[in-house]
């Protein structure tokens, strides 16, 4: 594993700059292209492990990418709803975005044998909720090892629509892959998953879905329309939970930080972390060009639900540490559940850098202290390796161990962040 020293700074940042692509919406674009009729050209789209995998996954369904790295865009054929391989090998490493949705899309397939198989941590994360509903819809699995877990082979026969209920308590990502694979049913597909009221991702999605030709009916439950998406044009934003990082830089040495492109109306839920930055002291202002946020001399802390935008409480703890009173983060639940246990992991680093902290099984409690530099753990979690990373921007001493990580959304972060600082 490789190690990161951070360099501390000792002025003021400001600085302009770009992030990349939005993860959960090229690995949504992907697939929606895919599933199409016609051509889309994506522009803007991430290169990063998350999104390589659905690359190689699509690839290994039959489908002929054209990839131009270089302008950050993907060009493709979609085969109308059907796959044109019907076997297929799928890998799906570390990517919760890319696993869950390739199961769904599968199974919506008229016919076929596809095997699913992930790196260990991917196969602890739940997808049974998922498996169940479609079990409902007619899909029929072969597990080799634990039922409900991959590794698996998924035979597919279509979803056989009507009414079908599906546990998102652990992740939207199971009614998102529903909802893309819906349109594709023997019948209208109703879901039916609670309330939906600060479920971001799900708003995504349907949003996406009408950009590329099939509404969402939401009524008792969430109904796709019958019909076959349109290939497009499509042009995918900058990633919202990656840009809070170098908003963060803004935060914590008073300075002024501007990513273009970005804007509040995204389609991220992740965009409401601009607000906990305003009530932290920032100032936040929108131009044509994109975002700017101005740190205070001295931040505030803040008590703050985190439902809708919880990939970001790891940045929100980082700053906390530099506030005037304690910060309390909650509804936190099912970041444990994700590529590391979030809660556990931020605390255990936040503790190693001589921060002390609380927590609860859905809330984390920060105190505001003198940081120390130390080695920490990224955990094989990129969101937790970025923003303890924030704190060596104050502190002498910080290293990241298994910096390696944060290729799963952002591969540069380091020479990004480097940069902006220097």
């Amino acid at each position: 594993m490789s190690q990161q020293t951070i360099t501390p700074v000792t002025h003021s940042i400001h600085a302009t700059t770009a992030v990349p692509g939005s993860k959960s919406i090229t690995n949504r674009a992907l697939l929606l292209a895919a599933l199409a009729r016609g051509k889309s050209v994506l522009t803007g789209v991430l290169f990063s492990d998350d999104s390589e995998v659905m690359l190689e996954a699509l690839t290994q369904l039959g489908f002929q990418l054209e990839i131009d790295r270089s302008r950050h865009q993907v060009s493709l054929v979609g085969s109308a709803g059907q796959f044109p391989n019907a076997d297929a090998k799928l890998y799906c490493r570390d990517a919760g975005t890319a696993t869950r949705f390739l199961i769904a899309a599968c199974a919506a397939m008229k016919n076929g044998n596809y095997h699913f198989s992930a790196s260990e941590r991917m196969m602890q994360r739940p997808s049974g909720p998922l498996l169940t509903a479609l079990q409902q819809q007619g899909t029929q699995f072969q597990f080799e090892h634990e039922s409900g877990r991959m590794p698996f082979i998924l035979q597919a026969r279509g979803l056989l629509g009507g009414r079908v209920q599906v546990d998102i308590n652990h992740s939207s990502q199971f009614l998102s892959g529903l909802m893309m694979a819906g349109p594709y049913a023997h019948q209208p597909l109703t879901i039916h998953a609670g309330d939906l009221a600060k479920k971001s991702y799900v708003r995504m999605t349907s949003a996406m879905m009408h950009d590329f030709g099939i509404e969402v009916d939401y009524g008792v439950g969430v109904t796709p329309q019958l019909g076959c998406y349109q290939g497009c044009h499509y042009a995918i934003e900058p990633d919202a939970s990656t840009a809070s990082y170098f908003f963060a830089v803004a935060a914590l040495t008073a300075g002024e930080v501007t990513l273009t492109e970005l804007s509040r109306r995204s389609l991220q839920g992740d965009i409401k972390f601009l607000t906990v930055l305003e009530q932290m002291g920032c100032m936040v202002t929108e131009t044509t060009q994109g975002i700017t946020v101005k740190g205070p001399r001295q931040l505030k802390g803040v008590d703050v639900d985190m439902a809708g935008f919880s990939d970001t409480f790891m940045t929100v703890a980082a700053l906390a540490v530099f506030a005037d009173r304690p910060t309390t983060l909650s509804s936190l639940a099912h970041t444990r559940l994700q590529e590391s246990d979030r809660v556990a992991a931020m605390e255990a680093g936040l503790n190693r850098l001589g921060i002390r902290t609380t927590s609860t099984e859905s809330t984390l409690t920060i105190y505001p202290g003198t940081p120390k530099g130390a080695v920490v753990s990224g955990y094989n979690d990129h969101r937790i390796a970025m923003s303890l990373a924030l704190i060596g921007l104050q502190t002498a001493g910080v290293v990241i161990d298994g910096a390696e990580c944060v290729a799963k959304t952002c591969p540069d972060y380091f020479e990004r962040l480097q940069k902006i600082i220097s």
